[in-house]
């Protein structure tokens, strides 16, 4: 079976390491391909959206290597944002490779997947309050511990970058590009 997993992954964190691998154990078999699908692919350098999707595409890459996760079961591609809510089921097909059932715990994202006849596997959160993008970017422009909820090869992408920097000066700018 290949399994969807999705998000905008700005950080990468341990719960989507975590929602990974549970869509490779797919039950207990492990044997599942998965495709990591990183959405909003094409919005980068926003408060919501800091990271690029090439940036992502190393965190996600990088933190599978360090835990050990099998490269060769996971594929991670890049998908830009459908605005036709209508027929976006559709264009993720349309944009990715074929999948079999999605692991998805929003139930918004879940009912426009099953409306459109895709199989949704309801994953166990690992520690949904914590591990939480949004809160991880405050903690990154506030000074907070962030480290101790993204793996270690997600800090140092973001290290690299200069990700806080680039938080820091977003939260501080008063240019407002068009949010989405």
């Amino acid at each position: 079976m290949r399994a969807l997993t999705m998000g905008r992954f700005q950080p990468f964190h341990l719960g989507h390491l975590d929602l990974v691998r549970q869509a490779i154990d797919g039950g207990g078999g492990g044997g599942n391909e998965v495709i990591v699908a990183i959405t909003s692919a094409q919005f980068n350098y926003l408060p919501k959206d800091p990271f690029t999707a090439g940036e992502r595409i190393e965190m996600i890459r990088d933190s599978l290597r360090e835990a050990g996760v099998d490269a060769s079961r996971c594929i991670v591609v890049p998908v830009e944002n459908q605005f036709n809510i209508a027929t976006w089921a559709g264009h993720l097909r349309a944009s990715l490779p074929r999948f079999d059932a999605v692991y998805s715990g929003n139930e918004y994202v879940a009912m426009l997947l099953r409306d459109s006849g895709i199989r949704v596997v309801r994953p166990r959160f690992l520690d949904r309050d914590r591990y939480r993008a949004s809160a991880i970017r405050g903690m990154m422009v506030g000074g907070g511990d962030w480290r101790s909820r993204v793996p270690a090869a997600v800090s140092g992408v973001i290290d690299r970058i200069d990700g806080v920097g680039r938080l820091r000066a977003l939260a501080a700018s008063d240019t407002n590009p068009t949010e989405h």
